[in-house]
């Protein structure tokens, strides 16, 4: 052993908090850990407290093979010593933690007691033991109180910093399965009501999850809701055959005909068995209701464990000041038994915390020794727990890593207007402009004031380009925030914009509200601290990018190198693709992309459908056109919804892909979305049409029927049901904005595609729709290419043959 003697056990009571940012809190005190490494180090330790830890083990948790620097061992014992020091004693013994060197490794000896995640495994083991008894409402008491103990991810200050470990894994999927231990004991005490809106978020959450199904199914039939309770099962079953091969468990088949034939004992109060396979997910719980207090049995005091834990809170003082940082307030033996730590989730260690006092008029008197006493804080607890307030707007969320990039907007008024009320209009005018273009190139704003906005850009999987979209938003900001702004008369007015733009890329960890009413929390203290740093020293100018985004983007994009710290480039402009020789032929391409962006403005402008078609066996050419066309369309065209299609990016999804691009796209449809959210955000579109509701629901059900039924024939709509389909969908969803729909190589598409085509460039007025189609020639020759079209544009980069030209003509 190699540890000082006085420093062996800590003074004073001492807790340890993992379910959540790791915090030491001793005397009063929030220790202060220090760096990244000797937190990762005592969060590690204390995963596997009182056992001896190799130092092998503890390399690899604090570096991958790759990462390890020659002098990982030396770093390694510099964090064992700042712990030793940073874990002083201050008190009278009474809570022994030591921190030895035991050969092979280190061992972090410390009462289980003293940490949050022992006690919650110990709460969770009682309520489930109580669940098995009998008695469910001491089980939601015990098990409120374990979830209670989490304060976002486990060890998320550590997480956030790119370590990543399969016990942390672990807790999270634990913690899904205590929340449906939780949903049980509610549903055996006949509180199906109190538990359904957070049932519905688990399941939606965790569609496959048959336990969780299982406890919905029930909880709305006990409401009188069957036939919802009936499509929960439909929903699960349709993703377990479609995905999985596999058909429900025998328990929900049976659960499922219960329901069917009205089994009266679905509306008895079923006494605590647990059934259903425990899952693994990800989420965050909010505080569910909690009964009026505990039976005299639940608040029995067991071996090592304070009455006050008993009582199912963890201890936290009242008052706290960061031990090294200054002295803090002094605080009285009076302290609220529920004071209630509101640490916020950061993205680094928080320095201060606050507490949540109880009513001044009705303290708790605690004894520096042997804490309240059992009467006094039974009736403290059952005073409190009726006042309890859970969290506002509480969700089930999930929380990925990703590569992304920030960018970081500031637009300033020069000069600043005088009046209030310009000032305020000039700034919602600023905030929506930037907000349109963040969106326009895929990107979503997650903070916003004032003149500051924050976007970010996130990499999905099979996604590289998030830093080619942000420096692609950060270039048409400063194009678009360069119109003169108009006063609310109309008239222009004298004030300008100063405008500074930042762009920076790295991993960083997003947390997202499964239900999307919220924009996604970002931790990354790294990329967001470079995004501020760049924005500070970035001119008016131009935009300033970090070295990697220059790096990630430099084929697209050109840059200059600005001389200091930290590295940064200057955005100059974007890399015009090369040219083909030949002025006339440049002289030619300037003329027909003025002819076609004319015949969008127009069809923008008078709402009617016009098809343009651009023929050229060339596909860079042709494909060189179709962007521009594209590029005019996200610049110019006011609020214009561009998509874009090619039957090579349909792959092997079969016949109507393009009918769901179309779809999908103006609805927000992705991918991973189950049948249930296909139709929900179908039918939010729909809906803006004024019309009745059997028609809203005519239409609703076949626009859904083609992402069920991928594989069926063509003819499965008639030729005038299909052309209404799509006259009604396109208007409601034009009334976002003109549409813009861009499609390569369709001479290469399958016929539904070709028909597709066809049939919208017949549909009638009053839609605001442009088809742009880019082909080989050979397309005018297809049987199925109808010549039977409204407004059209045909645009031939090649000279064509007399066949070619004969066709296009007829």
């Amino acid at each position: 052993m190699c540890s000082t003697p006085h420093n062996d056990h800590l003074r004073g009571t001492v807790w340890f908090r993992v379910l959540g940012p790791l915090q030491v809190i001793a005397d009063e005190h929030v220790i202060a850990l220090g760096g990244i490494k000797q937190r990762a180090t005592l969060g590690y330790l204390l995963l596997h407290p009182n056992r001896t830890i190799p130092t092998s083990k503890l390399l690899e948790a604090l570096w991958s093979v790759e990462e390890a620097p020659m002098t990982a061992r030396k770093i390694l014992q510099n964090a064992i010593w700042g712990l030793r020091r940073a874990l002083l004693p201050t008190g009278a013994a009474t809570a022994p933690v030591a921190l030895r060197t035991q050969p092979p490794g280190y061992c972090l000896d410390v009462p289980l007691d003293r940490i949050d995640l022992h006690l919650f495994h110990r709460w969770v083991k009682d309520g489930r033991s109580r669940l098995e008894a009998g008695e469910p409402d001491t089980a939601v008491q015990l098990l409120s109180d374990a979830l209670d103990l989490w304060r976002g991810p486990a060890l998320l200050d550590i997480t956030e910093a790119g370590l990543m470990w399969p016990e942390l894994s672990s807790l999270e999927s634990t913690r899904l399965d205590v929340l449906e231990d939780f949903f049980e004991a509610h549903l055996a005490c006949g509180r199906h009501q109190t538990v359904l809106g957070e049932l519905e978020s688990v399941v939606e959450a965790e569609p496959l999850r048959e336990r969780a199904c299982g406890q919905l199914m029930r909880a709305l039939y006990r409401c009188g809701r069957q036939s919802d309770a009936l499509g929960v099962f439909s929903r699960l079953r349709t993703l377990l055959v479609e995905d999985l091969g596999l058909e429900p468990s025998r328990e929900l088949q049976q659960l499922q005909q219960a329901i069917l034939n009205h089994d009266p004992d679905l509306a008895l109060v079923q006494g605590g068995a647990l059934s259903g396979p425990r899952g693994v997910a990800s989420l965050a719980a909010a505080e569910p209701p909690a009964p009026a207090g505990l039976t005299a049995a639940a608040t029995e005091p067991q071996p090592h464990v304070p009455e006050n834990i008993r009582e199912g809170r963890f201890p936290k003082p009242p008052q706290f000041s960061v031990q090294g940082s200054g002295p803090g307030p002094k605080t009285s033996a009076a302290a609220p038994l529920r004071a209630v730590l509101s640490a916020p989730v950061l993205d680094t260690a928080p320095k201060v915390l606050t507490a949540l006092a109880a009513p001044a008029s009705e303290p708790l008197t605690f004894s520096t020794e042997t804490g309240p006493s059992t009467a006094t804080v039974r009736q403290a607890t059952a005073r409190a727990l009726p006042t309890a307030v859970p969290a506002a707007g509480s969700t089930v969320s999930s929380a990925v890593r990703r590569q992304a990039s920030i960018i970081a907007v500031r637009a300033e008024p020069d000069p600043v207007p005088g009046d209030c009320a310009e000032l305020d209009a000039w700034t919602d005018h600023m905030s929506h402009l930037v907000q349109r273009e963040v969106e326009n190139q895929g990107g979503v704003v997650i903070s916003s004031l004032c003149d500051f906005t924050v976007a970010l850009f996130v990499a999905e999987p099979d996604d590289t380009g998030c830093s080619v979209r942000a420096v692609q938003a950060a270039e048409a900001l400063r194009g678009v925030l360069a119109v003169p702004f108009e006063t609310p008369d109309g008239a222009p007015a004298a004030v300008q914009v100063r405008l500074r733009v930042s762009v920076a890329s790295g991993e960083v960890l997003v947390s997202q509200s499964l239900s999307g009413s919220a924009p996604p929390k970002v931790f990354g203290a790294r990329v967001m601290s470079e995004s501020g740093a760049l924005l500070d020293l970035a001119s008016s100018s131009h935009a300033h990018v970090c070295d990697r985004t220059r790096q990630e983007t430099r084929e697209h994009f050109s840059y200059e190198e600005i001389p200091g710290t930290p590295t940064r480039w200057k955005l100059l402009g974007e890399i015009e693709p090369p040219r083909e020789e030949g002025t006339d032929q440049d002289d030619s391409h300037h003329r027909e992309l003025d002819l076609l962006q004319g015949a969008m403005t127009h069809s923008s402008r008078w709402s009617q459908p016009h098809l343009i078609t651009v023929l050229g066996t060339a596909d860079a050419r042709r494909g060189r056109m179709l962007d521009e066309l594209q590029l005019f369309a996200t610049e110019v065209l006011d609020r214009a919804q561009v998509l874009t299609w090619s039957c090579e990016e349909a792959g092997e999804s079969g016949s109507f892909d393009l009918h769901r691009t179309i779809i999908s796209g103006y609805c927000g449809v992705l991918e991973s979305d189950p049948p249930w959210a296909v139709r929900q955000k179908i039918s939010t579109v729909v809906d803006r049409l004024d019309a009745a509701k059997s028609c809203s629901n005519w239409l609703v059900a076949r626009c859904t029927s083609l992402f069920e039924s991928v594989n069926r024939p063509s003819e499965w709509l008639g030729a005038q049901e299909w052309m209404d389909v799509w006259r009604y969908f396109l208007e409601a969803a034009a009334q976002d904005g003109p549409l813009v729909l861009i499609i390569d190589n369709l001479h290469r598409a399958d016929k539904a595609a070709r028909e597709l085509v066809g049939l919208l460039a017949r549909l009638p007025d009053m839609i605001p729709l442009t088809v742009i189609v880019g082909a080989d020639p050979e397309l005018v020759r297809h049987p199925d290419w109808s010549n039977d079209r409204g407004l059209a544009t045909i645009v031939m980069l090649d000279k064509p043959t007399e066949e070619e030209l004969a066709c296009s003509t007829a």
